[in-house]
């Protein structure tokens, strides 16, 4: 590129030329600078009509613009047959598709088939249009027949054979723990796993499809390998259900929902075998005997004074996923688990002088008293959630083992880890 400066007195430049292209002598408006066009041609307005041949070879009788007119065209002028004017998306017959299972939604039917439905639940008319009444906000009939039927029966408790059963349990579990260690994991273990067995058979019955087989044998696995093999155990097994769990459904034996029916297996398996396998831990210490049986005493003392007090005194609701429950009877159990953590558990190794004080029993009062209607409520309301006013059958006058063990699986921990922090280990 070539510049021809003038006189930087005067400033600015004469011209820029590019090298290579000669420039023509004159250009003016409306000529080509590579000369091609003549100089008195003026280009046309833009808004002027084509002028000259614009049929690109075809007879002048078929001009392509003849039929245009000589002003602009608006919307509202289009012919109402024009393409333009007509309905986007007629077919009204495609479905909308959000899953590759297949369409939720069909415009012409109004079909509701959703890939996954809670359990129960009635569907939606959704191809109707009227406005129904909302159902009421708790009804048993709103639920399926089962359930609302075991919501609405047994409502008292036969407390004579509630009673007997429960003296039963008690000296049963004095036997074991007098038998020594040996039989108390026995007994442990047995009862946890007819917790789960009984868990599961509930998840059934309210539509879910856990793998119960595999659930069982991982929460009775779980408790012996918290004995055999301590805690570090505990997270061995949990990853080895976790697979099993998974493998139960890739390759067949259950395909109904996986991935919610993988996570109710996993929740019964950590809510019972991971909770009760604290009791396992426990026993594998000289002293662990007693640690159990300070746990299940402040429990009974606990559910005990629950009852007794809140059938005599109780009249302000606690909560709504547990409507027969009271503040006066939340108020009378801790109180008497509290009572029994010290002037029972006080006298019982090793929260007794060998190596604790009274001062340990009072801490193990407070914190079961604390514990066990956390553990009480949480059950009360799984078993709301799913339609069921008792988890089993299996003990007369209770209802089932989760029903009556609710409590103490959240005490285990509970008594478990403050035993850590008073240093009540023998071993």
């Amino acid at each position: 590129m070539n510049t021809d400066q003038g006189d930087p007195g005067e400033g600015g430049f004469d011209e820029i030329r590019i090298l290579g292209l000669d420039a023509p002598d004159d250009v003016g408006p409306g000529r080509s600078v590579f000369g091609e066009d003549s100089s008195g041609d003026e280009l046309p307005h833009w808004s002027a009509r084509p002028a000259g041949d614009t049929t690109g070879g075809v007879a002048s009788g078929d001009d392509p613009w003849g039929g245009l007119d000589d002003g602009p065209r608006w919307s509202d002028d289009v012919p109402d047959d024009h393409e333009s004017q007509q309905p986007v998306g007629d077919d009204l017959d495609a479905a909308a598709v959000f899953f590759d299972d297949g369409p939720l939604v069909t415009s012409t039917t109004g079909e509701f088939n959703p890939p996954l439905l809670p359990p129960d639940e009635p569907l939606p008319d959704l191809g109707s249009t009227a406005v129904e009444e909302p159902p009421p906000t708790v009804a048993p009939a709103a639920l399926g027949s089962d359930r609302a039927a075991s919501l609405s029966s047994g409502g008292e408790r036969n407390m004579a054979v509630a009673v007997v059963t429960g003296v039963g349990l008690g000296a049963l579990a004095l036997a074991a723990f007098w038998m020594g260690t040996g039989a108390a994991v026995a007994l442990i273990t047995i009862l946890l796993v007819l917790a789960a067995a009984e868990f599961f058979m509930a998840l059934r019955r309210a539509g879910y499809q856990p793998a119960a087989l595999l659930g069982v044998v991982a929460v009775g696995a779980l408790n012996l390998a918290a004995y055999w093999r301590f805690e570090a155990a505990v997270p061995l097994v949990l990853g080895i259900t976790m697979l099993f769990s998974l493998s139960w459904y890739l390759t067949g034996i259950d395909r109904q929902a996986p991935l919610l029916n993988v996570s109710v297996t996993l929740f019964g398996v950590l809510y019972i075998g991971l909770l009760g396998s604290f009791a396992g831990l426990m026993l594998t210490d000289p002293n662990g005997i007693g640690m159990l049986l300070a746990a299940v005493l402040c429990t009974v003392g606990y559910d005990t004074g629950g009852l007794v007090i809140g059938r005599m005194f109780g009249r302000s609701p606690l909560s709504a996923v547990s409507p027969n429950k009271t503040t006066e009877g939340l108020i009378g159990g801790m109180a008497v688990s509290f009572a029994v953590a010290v002037l029972v558990v006080g006298r019982i190794t090793p929260f007794g002088q060998d190596p604790g004080t009274l001062g340990s029993a009072f801490v193990l009062g407070v914190v079961v008293a604390l514990a066990a209607p956390l553990g009480d409520l949480c059950e009360s309301m799984v078993k709301r959630d799913l339609g069921l006013k008792d988890m089993g059958s299996i003990l007369p006058g209770h209802g089932g083992l989760m029903d009556r063990f609710d409590a103490l699986l959240f005490v285990l921990p509970a008594t478990y880890y403050t035993a850590r922090l008073m240093d009540l280990f023998a071993g």
